[in-house]
C-alpha cells in the first residue's frame, strides 16, 4: 500500500483522511490572511486550483490529510507529513487550523495521531517541523509531539517572497 493510501485515522474528536481533489475548494476557502501569514508555502490568493495541485503533489511525497471534526464532519484544518526529497530518511510535518476552530486543540490532536502513521508509512527515521519564533501555537504542538529543538535557519517563504527565520524541532522514530 502506498504511503498516501491509508484508512481514516480516528481520534476522540477528529477524523484525519487523505485529502482528495474534492477537498480543494473547501480547503482553499478556509485559507485566510491570518493563516497564510504563519505558513511559508501557502501564498494568497489561495485558490481551489492551487489546492488541487498541492494535494496531488504532496500526496506523491507522503501524507496530506484533511482534519474533520467527527461529530459533524466539519472541516477544521490540514496536517501533512512529507518525505524530504533531499533526505529520504527524514520527513517534515506541517499543519494549519481554520480560524473559527483555533484554540481548541484540534491540530495538536491531529498531529499526534498522524506522527506514528508518518513513521510507519513513510519509513523515515526522523520527523521535523519548523515555525516562526513567535508562532507559539505551532511550537506547543511540536513539544506535544515530543519534538526537541534542532536549531534555526533562514527559510525561503514563497508566500511572502522572502527569507524568514524559523525554529526547527525534530523527533526520532521510536
Amino acid at each position: 500500500m502506498s504511503a498516501h493510501r491509508f484508512p481514516p485515522i480516528q481520534t476522540p474528536r477528529l477524523t484525519l483522511r487523505p485529502a482528495t481533489r474534492d477537498d480543494a475548494a473547501p480547503l482553499a476557502a478556509l485559507m485566510t490572511p491570518a493563516i497564510s501569514a504563519r505558513l511559508a508555502a501557502w501564498p494568497l490568493p489561495w485558490t481551489a486550483a492551487r489546492m488541487e495541485a498541492r494535494i496531488a503533489e504532496w500526496r506523491s511525497l507522503g501524507l496530506a490529510c484533511t482534519v474533520l471534526r467527527s461529530a459533524d464532519a466539519t472541516l477544521v484544518g490540514w496536517v501533512h507529513a512529507l518525505r524530504k526529497r533531499a533526505d529520504p530518511a527524514r520527513a517534515t510535518m506541517g499543519w494549519w487550523c481554520a480560524e473559527p476552530h483555533q484554540g481548541q486543540g484540534f491540530i495538536r490532536e491531529a498531529a499526534t495521531a498522524l506522527l506514528p502513521v508518518a513513521f510507519a508509512r513513510l519509513g523515515v527515521a526522523t520527523v521535523e517541523a519548523a515555525a516562526q519564533p513567535d508562532n507559539h501555537a505551532s511550537l506547543a504542538v511540536m513539544r506535544a509531539l515530543g519534538m526537541h529543538p534542532a536549531g534555526e535557519r533562514l527559510d525561503h517563504a514563497p508566500a511572502r517572497n522572502r527569507r524568514e527565520r524559523v525554529l526547527l524541532h525534530e523527533v526520532h522514530a521510536p
